[in-house]
């Protein structure tokens, strides 16, 4: 197995890849995210979140689509990503290319994503709302355990999962279940090298948003370029 590159080659050479199709690509970033956030909007319009146990369960299964929908967008543009470290032809068009090609496994996946970070998002609030109205110091110790626990493992089932995208490009013939148990088996072992990654963005994310948002524009393809990058030097490797 050839040695993986670090970090800060994998950086160096995204930035190289980026710069040559910036317009393109924060154009991309730029339709995803008005996408995403208009159809959040009109999903949090329709179902406020005090709005009932119907309009609950509704919010839940329009939030489960919206997320299915952005994935798919996502897997677009996961190989938009892909053949600019190919140095393949990038069109606009490839972001629509997952609804027609097979959207089924990508919406296993976003099914999955849904069901992580929303239980992760409730346990956790439940957790520090408990901790909030805590009085007693003792039990404190234990909440803030669990809360690290609900951390860790939320962090590592993300990291998993986080080339099921890219394999559903190279292979969109496999189901779902297929490239979540693929991308685990790829990301093992290589769980701390994509997380040691994913931290030296914080900062050109962070002013990103300082930027009101408008760094983003340049921040997220940078980022996504060196993921792509990542995955194919575990192919490869």
């Amino acid at each position: 197995m050839s040695k993986l590159p670090k970090s800060g080659e994998l950086k160096s050479r995204a930035r190289e890849l980026m710069m040559e199709r910036h317009g393109f690509l924060a154009l991309v970033t730029f339709l995803v995210s008005m996408l995403y956030l208009a159809a959040s909007f009109l999903l949090n319009s329709a179902f406020p979140a005090a709005g009932g146990t119907m309009n609950l369960a509704l919010g839940l299964a329009g939030s489960l689509l919206i997320n299915i929908v952005y994935y798919l967008f996502c897997a677009g543009q996961a190989e938009i990503y892909l053949n600019l470290c190919r140095s393949r032809e990038m069109r606009l068009g490839q972001l629509t290319v997952p609804f027609s090609r097979r959207p089924e496994p990508v919406a296993v996946f976003a099914a999955v994503q849904f069901v992580i970070q929303t239980v992760s998002m409730n346990l956790g609030l439940w957790i520090l709302t408990d901790m909030r109205s805590e009085n007693d110091s003792a039990k404190l110790l234990p909440m803030f355990g669990i809360l690290f626990v609900l951390l860790i493992v939320s962090v590592w089932l993300e990291l998993g999962l986080s080339m099921v995208l890219f394999l559903y490009c190279d292979a969109p013939q496999k189901s779902g279940m297929q490239l979540i148990r693929e991308s685990f088996r790829l990301m093992r072992g290589n769980r701390g090298r994509m997380l040691f990654l994913l931290l030296s963005f914080l900062g050109v994310m962070l002013l990103g948003v300082l930027s009101a948002g408008i760094g983003l524009l340049f921040a997220r393809p940078y980022l996504s370029t060196a993921q792509a990058l990542f995955y194919q030097n575990l192919k490869e490797g």
